[in-house]
């Protein structure tokens, strides 16, 4: 089926090994090799792509507008980027990586962390730029962390929506400032990802319930902004390296 043409790319992560495949820009053949589980393959929209795959295939697709790579460059002082190389030959390990670790957040966003969908999504738009960008400049001068007015902002923000769903968005809006700006000033500042910096407050009101109520660890799941206990023993050990029950024992 024909692909509208539109300022965008399409990065395809392949989870599969696929032996036999075509790729067709603008009527010539661009590409015809086998691909592996791990490789990445990137077409340009605008010259819209024909892609042949004769046998089942299972890859992931991340989609990124051309104004959201430039906003990304422009938020890091880099270059615009004129194209994204079309993909190298082998496992892109980084990305691999990283479609894997969304993979459980794809297959239930219910019970998924938006903040973290956030980052990572934020990670792999940085990773393109950095391995297929081309004209890719370093950043020339580093900016500082968030004002005084943002950490209050953002933190307040955070606090309270500990319970609820929490994207990157819009604690970034709150601060006034682009995703990627808040999210490398925020680390800055408080020398963690918001996300982590969100699991660790949830844990401290884990903490609270624990040392001052006798509600099953379920409930202190839900309350402190958990999907399920399983999230919460996970988080816990994580962190202090001990489960729920162990920490709350350990306090009587």
């Amino acid at each position: 089926m024909p692909v509208p043409a539109e300022e965008a790319f399409s990065i395809h992560l392949h989870l599969r090994e696929n032996n036999n495949s075509s790729l067709w820009v603008r009527g010539r053949l661009a590409l015809e090799e086998k691909l592996s589980a791990g490789s990445a393959c990137i077409s340009d929209l605008e010259k819209p792509p024909v892609l042949y795959l004769p046998e089942p295939y299972y890859f992931l697709q991340f989609y990124i507008p051309r104004k959201t790579l430039n906003g990304f460059c422009y938020d890091n002082q880099m270059n615009p980027i004129d194209n994204l190389l079309r993909g190298r030959k082998g496992v892109d390990e980084t990305l691999h990586s990283l479609g894997l670790a969304l993979l459980p957040a794809l297959r239930n966003p219910h019970s998924s962390s938006q903040l973290f969908v956030d980052q990572v999504g934020l990670g792999i738009l940085a990773h393109a730029v950095h391995r297929y960008g081309r004209g890719f400049e370093k950043e020339t001068s580093t900016r500082g962390g968030l004002s005084a007015w943002q950490i209050r902002r953002a933190t307040e923000f955070l606090e309270a929506n500990l319970q609820g769903k929490t994207s990157l968005y819009s604690v970034a809006a709150e601060c006034e400032l682009s995703v990627s700006h808040f999210a490398r000033a925020f680390r800055k500042t408080f020398g963690r990802p918001p996300y982590r910096w969100l699991i660790e407050r949830r844990i401290d009101m884990a903490k609270t319930y624990l040392l001052h109520s006798d509600l099953p660890l379920a409930d202190i799941a839900l309350r402190c902004g958990f999907p399920d206990q399983s999230a919460l023993n996970k988080s816990f050990r994580r962190f202090l390296k001990q489960s729920p029950g162990e920490w709350r024992n350990s306090k009587k």
